[in-house]
């Protein structure tokens, strides 16, 4: 990978690989999904990320006719998971995928990385994941259970019992959020980059796992989330046949230091909102 190209660039997972990427000197283009309600924390993240040399940002509603000037190989994420997490998937079915397929036909797009909820492993590929394996290039799709870490939205658990220690808060079940393993971003992120750095792109489908048994139930007794709220987000069964790949983390990041990590972001927000 000489390139990579991130749709929607300022989401949960994508930001964390775009950020590790830049790290490692790679050139980044982000994709901002900017005819959606505002992101969270846009400033701070653009902040994070903006000052890199290695960084372009390209908004979606001006993705029409854009064209790159190299040919580099150039990897593009598609992260289903952040769209799935945000109840925004169908923006893929919509003018703004037909504008991302326009693009990677009109570019130099190589390999195709789709990040998915597992629980897409229990139903037919819709529409935008039937083109992303038809595409005439080498594609991967990256399976996850719940993922935590800093810049997670809202919508989890674990984001929502950490920002109650700043203001009062109803924490929540989110139906969407699967629960049956739970992976510190850190490590989802290096074990994808490390599947592409390894053996490349096959066409083919990977799960990427804790290893550790009833992981997220253990995390979220240390976050003391009440047993009634553990108990109704209990995960719906995956089926798991012979063609996924399962792939464990080579390191788990210990749970307080990961969630310390989490917590500390919040708390400089929290404190540059409460000076502003």
């Amino acid at each position: 990978m000489d390139k990579a190209i991130i749709f929607g660039i300022y989401d949960f997972v994508s930001f964390h690989i775009g950020s590790t990427l830049l790290n490692k000197g790679l050139e980044v283009i982000g994709i901002h999904i900017d005819n959606l309600e505002e992101t969270g924390n846009l400033e701070e993240k653009r902040l994070e990320i903006g000052r890199n040399a290695n960084f372009n940002e390209i908004s979606l509603s001006k993705l029409d006719g854009y064209k790159l000037e190299d040919t580099v190989k150039t990897t593009l994420f598609v992260s289903l998971y952040d769209l799935y997490m945000l109840n925004r998937e169908t923006i893929l079915q919509t003018e703004s995928g037909k504008s991302l397929q326009q693009f990677i036909d009109n570019n130099h797009v190589t390999e195709i990385v789709s990040i998915l909820p597992i629980q897409h492993l229990n139903t037919e590929p819709d529409a935008v994941l039937q083109w992303l394996r038809s595409a005439p290039i080498e594609w991967q799709f990256v399976y996850l259970p719940a993922v935590y870490g800093p810049w997670q939205p809202p919508t989890f658990s674990f984001q929502q019992a950490l920002l109650a220690r700043f203001e009062e808060t109803e924490i929540t079940a989110n139906k969407r959020e699967w629960t049956g393993d739970i992976l510190f971003i850190d490590d989802a992120v290096e074990a994808i980059l490390e599947i592409i750095d390894e053996s490349g792109l096959r066409s083919n489908c990977i799960l990427i796992e804790s290893g550790i048994e009833d992981y997220w139930i253990q995390c979220a007794a240390q976050l003391k989330l009440k047993g009634s709220l553990t108990e109704s987000v209990r995960p719906e069964p995956v089926l798991i046949d012979q063609t996924i790949k399962r792939v464990t983390v080579k390191h788990v990041t210990p749970f307080q230091e990961s969630i310390k990590r989490q917590l500390d972001l919040l708390g400089r927000i929290n404190l540059n909102n409460a000076e502003q």
